[in-house]
Parts: structure tokens; sequence; C-alpha cells
């Protein structure tokens, strides 16, 4: 089990790294929703973040800036995925019988 969790992080790092050099530079899809209704020039601009535009703004090559974005992003999602995990888990442990423990006995 590790090593097929292992083989889809290795796989997940490639695509990080690599996909923005593949990615598109049209809008994507909020964006282009945002210019056919109208209100794309009425977004504020003025608030900072790291990850505007797909790329770190940290950095100022854009291959490594959209690469990094991909990495971080990726370990974000990973990392949601996986406490959300570890959460169901818990839940799903606490309705199962314990051994030698009548249901009765555990509620309270």
């Amino acid at each position: 089990m590790k090593k097929i969790g292992l083989i889809f992080a290795s796989l997940a790092a490639v695509l990080a790294l690599f996909g923005g050099m593949a990615g598109s530079s049209l809008p994507d899809g909020l964006e282009s929703a945002a210019e056919s209704l109208g209100f794309a020039d009425s977004a504020d601009r003025g608030q900072w973040s790291p990850l505007a535009g797909y790329e770190w703004s940290a950095i100022d090559w854009e291959w490594p800036a959209r690469a990094s974005a991909g990495i971080f992003g990726a370990a974000l999602l990973y990392g949601f995925g996986v406490l959300l995990g570890r959460r169901i888990r818990q839940r799903g442990d606490r309705s199962q019988p314990v051994a030698g423990v009548r249901r009765d006995a555990r509620q309270g």
C-alpha cells in the first residue's frame, strides 16, 4: 500500500513540475465566465496573493515560479485529503463494536 502511495506522490510531483510548461495561456473557467458576464474588470486587483496567476510571486523566473506553485498546490490538497481521511476514519472507528464490550455499555 505504501508503494502505491509513493508512486502516486511521485506522479503528482512530476505533473506539478512539468505541467506548468504545458499549461494554457488562455484564461481559466472562472476568468472566462467573468469576462463573458462583463465583471472581470471590476475584480479587486489590490489584494496580494502568493500564488496569483498560478505562479509563486517570490520567484521571478516563469518556469520555477509555476512549478513551485504547482508543487505547493498539490501538497496542500494532499494534506487536506490526509486530514479528511483521518477524520473520516476516526468517526468510523467510533461506530464499530469493540470486541468484548457490549454495545449498550459503550453508550453514555
